[in-house]
This record gives C-alpha cells, structure tokens and sequence, in this order.
C-alpha cells in the first residue's frame, strides 16, 4: 500500500483550481456579468483557502482568506471585475501559487502589496 504525501495531493488539486481561477477571471474579462465565471472564481478560492488550511499551509489560507474576502464583493455583486481589478486577482493567484510551490522564496512584502491593490476595488 503506497501512503499518500497530503501535501501533494494538496499541490495537485491547487494546480487544477488555478487553472479553473485563471480562466474563470480571464473569461470575467469579457464576460463581466457572468454569474457561473464568477462563482467558479469565488468556489475555487474558497477551495483553496480550505485546503490551505487543512493540510498545515497556513499561509496559504490566510492570503487566500483576504482574496476570497475581496472577490466576495464581485459574488455579491457590490463591484464588477473591471481588467484592473482581474489583473490584480490574476497577480494574486499567482502568489498563492508560489506560497504553495516554493514558499521559501515568496516575500511577504509582494502579498501585502497584492492585498493593498485589492482593497482599491
């Protein structure tokens, strides 16, 4: 019986929601009204978040938190994706993906700076 890393299962189905992430946000840009794109962004954040947190990659989930928290206006539809606000989301997901992939060499400067820009919309 072979075992399992949890982390990289983890890894592995981060790398399937970030590819559903990107193209839902990539879609948003064009289709900024659409409901399914939007809450398969919101889903696959959420996801991510929740993983993050179960399998010890803490960072992860709190980053991730404070996106999902700003992406929940779109969800609620307070704010519409403009191309800036996705090209910061676009920015964030590809943090997120460094936090998980090669945590040693993300700043958490760049994070702060991610959040900040988010928090404009």
């Amino acid at each position: 019986m072979t075992l399992l890393d949890p982390a990289e299962v983890f890894r592995q189905e981060a790398s399937e929601l970030f590819e559903a992430l990107e193209a839902a946000l990539l879609d948003l840009t064009v289709r900024p009204d659409d409901r399914d794109l939007i809450d398969t962004a919101f889903r696959a954040l959420h996801t991510i978040k929740g993983s993050g947190a179960m399998f010890g990659f803490d960072t992860v989930a709190a980053f991730t938190h404070q996106f999902e928290t700003a992406f929940d206006l779109v969800r609620k539809g307070e704010i519409k994706p403009s191309e800036d606000m996705i090209s910061v989301a676009l920015a964030a997901k590809d943090y997120i993906r460094a936090l998980i992939e090669a945590p040693n060499t993300t700043d958490p400067i760049i994070g702060d700076a991610i959040l900040d820009d988010l928090s404009r919309f």
